[in-house]
């Protein structure tokens, strides 16, 4: 995995800085070199001569643990100009930590988090709003790994299975079941048609089991509607990081990145999301390749 490079855009705020914090985690996964960006923006007074000034004094941060750090200033609207930047073909994962931690702002994104995320050409890691573990203190011992039955979930498992090695972290897969009276055919769910479906989530989870060979792997069927479902887990689970695969970027899904993500990305944990296509950047390369 030679050669991998991070961005991180940062805007001089404290809340942008705390991506900093998953400086540690890019290293141990090979990642050998960060670009620091800032964009000009005379509404915030950001000024170029400023922003230069700034990521020089961020350079010792990331030089700190041995990679390699280039920074750069931006013109122009600032989403536009770092999606330019995350579209440059040696960038493999952009780290964006979004902001908005109290009142209505903590259930939306900030404005240029949230179209970075659902706009990026490459892999995200997100530090979301409402994001709970110690940064300052960011270890990765425990993947969460949500799962639905179809081939775009699994397209988590390659990476999710590598970090882990890497970090020799344990692995939470998770499958959710959600019966509905339509599905069923019934105004009630009948009882044994509800143990039918929470067996097979299970059987399947066991299945998925099976392709981490060597890791300590914890599966569980919960019940509920996905997204709630699965943001009840991460609050009551140990879980630094969340592997999540969404939709595509065309249409109604650009814009909505599907409900579960969305939710997802709203919760106590880092989320590492990705779209179809996007798992073959380098990284997810690499992860293919150390099972080959």
């Amino acid at each position: 995995m030679n050669g991998l490079t991070a961005l991180i855009p940062l805007d001089t705020t404290e809340f942008s800085e705390s991506a900093m914090h998953m400086l540690p985690l890019l290293k141990e996964i090979g990642f050998e070199k960060v670009r620091l960006v800032s964009a000009s923006d005379p509404k915030k007074r950001l000024d170029k001569d400023m922003l230069a000034t700034y990521l020089q004094d961020m350079e010792p941060k990331v030089a700190a643990f041995g990679m390699e750090c280039e920074t750069r200033v931006l013109e122009g609207e600032p989403v536009d100009a770092i999606l330019a930047e995350a579209d440059s073909s040696d960038i493999d994962l952009i780290v964006i930590a979004t902001h908005g931690r109290t009142g209505i702002a903590r259930y939306f994104l900030g404005s240029v988090g949230d179209k970075l995320i659902k706009n990026s050409p490459c892999p995200r890691l997100v530090i979301g709003p409402n994001v709970e573990i110690d940064l300052e203190s960011y270890d990765l011992t425990h993947v969460l790994v949500p799962l639905d039955g179809s081939e775009l979930s699994e397209l988590s498992i390659p990476i999710a299975r590598h970090l882990a090695k890497i970090c020799e972290a344990q692995v939470d897969l998770i499958r959710t079941v959600f019966p509905t009276p339509a599905a069923a055919g019934h105004e009630l769910i009948a009882v044994d048609l509800l143990d039918e479906m929470l067996e097979d989530a299970s059987s399947y989870l066991a299945r998925m089991k099976e392709q981490f060979v060597g890791l300590k792997v914890t599966t569980n069927v919960v019940t509920g509607r996905p997204d709630f479902a699965i943001i009840e887990h991460m609050k009551n689970s140990t879980n630094d990081l969340v592997v999540i695969a969404s939709r595509g970027r065309t249409g109604i899904a650009r814009s909505l990145m599907g409900s579960t993500t969305e939710r997802v990305l709203h919760g106590p944990d880092p989320v590492l999301v990705f779209e179809p296509g996007e798992d073959r950047s380098r990284l997810f390369e690499a992860a293919r390749a150390a099972v080959d």
